[in-house]
């Protein structure tokens, strides 16, 4: 995988205005500002991109978490950028900021087919992480068909 703790040593994320969805107690909203620099290589599963010593930082994201009654993390949403011209990573907030700032440009938009489809490469290979739980982990009660970067389709 990649080693962006080697790669960003002086990473900080800095978290704030965490707040309780006034209509889903079991839901906390946050946002987040990512900053470091470039100081050490960045592994891509072989392909490397040297140090650059650039300094990064991510425009604002937002971030929420949800609980089940037995205090399971049942959801979690990474990253929706609240304003993509702050910062320095093209709009991209948390890894793919990292990342874009090292060198890697990949798309981070939802529908992006080309994004879509690395996904869904990486969980076929099996030990490059996943985007989204296993089938059989999602809930009933889940009812929309979009995993990872799938275009966001309207119920």
């Amino acid at each position: 995988g990649f080693d962006l703790k080697a790669a960003y040593p002086d990473l900080e994320v800095d978290t704030f205005g965490l707040t309780i969805d006034p209509e889903n107690p079991y839901r906390c909203f946050y946002f987040q500002r990512w900053r470091g620099t470039h100081s050490g290589d960045l592994d891509s599963y072989g392909t490397v991109y040297p140090a650059t010593n650039v300094e990064m930082e991510t425009p604002i994201s937002v971030f929420s978490v949800v609980w089940n009654p037995e205090g399971l993390i049942v959801y979690e949403q990474v990253g929706a950028v609240v304003d993509r011209i702050e910062g320095n990573t093209a709009g991209k907030a948390a890894v793919f900021g990292l990342l874009h700032n090292a060198g890697l440009k990949l798309s981070a938009s939802p529908g992006d087919k080309v994004f879509s489809l690395i996904q869904r490469i990486g969980h076929l290979a099996g030990n490059l992480g996943r985007s989204w739980s296993k089938e059989e982990d999602i809930p009933d009660w889940w009812v929309s068909p979009s995993r990872g970067a799938d275009e966001t389709e309207q119920w």
